[in-house]
């Protein structure tokens, strides 16, 4: 995990919710630069270890990423919590 950057794992990142429009997310790094990527159709959402869907996400919630190995773009899973730290803790 790398401090001051949004790199957590290798197909993980962390960010900040801009919006959910259909099957794109976008959102901000830890510079505050927007990010889009496709949300893939069985994209599992989880809040605060609850299961959710992308509509119940706000915009500003600090959320975690993970892509697919083979595609940086496309979103598998999304996580957001109290667990995850803010950006702007790092």
């Amino acid at each position: 995990m790398k401090t001051g950057t949004t790199e957590v794992a290798g197909n993980s990142c962390d960010g900040k919710l801009v919006r959910v429009s259909g099957d794109k997310l976008t959102s901000t790094c830890g510079k505050g630069l927007e990010h889009n990527y496709t949300v893939a159709k069985e994209v599992k959402v989880t809040c605060d270890g609850k299961e959710a869907k992308l509509s119940d996400l706000k915009p500003g919630s600090t959320i975690r990423m993970t892509m697919y190995k083979d595609d940086k773009n496309k979103i598998r899973a999304v996580d957001c919590g109290k667990h995850i730290a803010s950006l702007t803790d790092a």
